[in-house]
């Protein structure tokens, strides 16, 4: 079958406005592509000052803070070196009994348990208990009990700065009455067992 002419012609024109529509509807994609990136570069442009000013102000604050974390490994190693690694009963037991003899005391009993652990906010310490039984009078009881509290018997010795008193038991009698003044301490020392 031949086609005429003027098929070949309507076909030929269909084609070209199949070709055209083609072509337009592929050009209207790309504009609406470049106002969406158009789009994006503005947003992009916008927010770039605001991205180096914070940038900026960051770095700035960057020394400080590296200060201030220097600072405060300074003072954390400082807290460490004040706890002992260890707690060694031997040693405290001697400075209880020097700690009662200046406050004119007599230690009657003295118990320090085996060393435990205990974790605090993240931080394992050993620990150790006491109990010291002591007796004499109420303001020397009183002064021992500040002695170890204070971690302060004599100028610059801090040996119970890492000691909490858990509990006082005291037997008071009046002077005269025919019987001494007694207490129980229960004492725990912390030390630091590091990472």
């Amino acid at each position: 079958m031949r086609l005429s002419r003027t098929a070949w012609l309507i076909l030929g024109i269909g084609i070209f406005a199949i070709a055209i529509g083609i072509l337009c509807w592929v050009f209207l994609q790309q504009v609406q592509e470049q106002k969406g990136l158009n789009n994006s570069l503005s947003l992009a442009q916008a927010t770039l000052p605001r991205v180096i000013s914070e940038r900026n102000d960051l770095e700035s604050q960057l020394p400080q803070l590296e200060s201030e974390l220097a600072q405060a490994e300074l003072l954390l190693n400082g807290v460490k070196a004040r706890f002992p690694e260890s707690v060694e009963s031997i040693e405290y037991d001697e400075t209880l009994f020097e700690i009662a003899d200046d406050c004119v005391l007599k230690i009657t009993g003295l118990i320090a348990s085996e060393p435990g652990e205990e974790e605090i906010e993240g931080i394992t310490y050993t620990i150790t208990s006491f109990t010291v039984d002591v007796e004499g009078t109420v303001a020397h009881i009183l002064k021992f009990i500040e002695a170890i509290a204070t971690s302060e018997y004599s100028p610059g010795e801090t040996n119970f700065i890492n000691a909490i008193i858990k509990e006082v038991t005291m037997e008071v009698f009046e002077p005269g009455a025919g019987g001494k003044s007694s207490a129980t301490i229960n004492l725990a020392i912390y030390g630091y067992q590091g990472e």
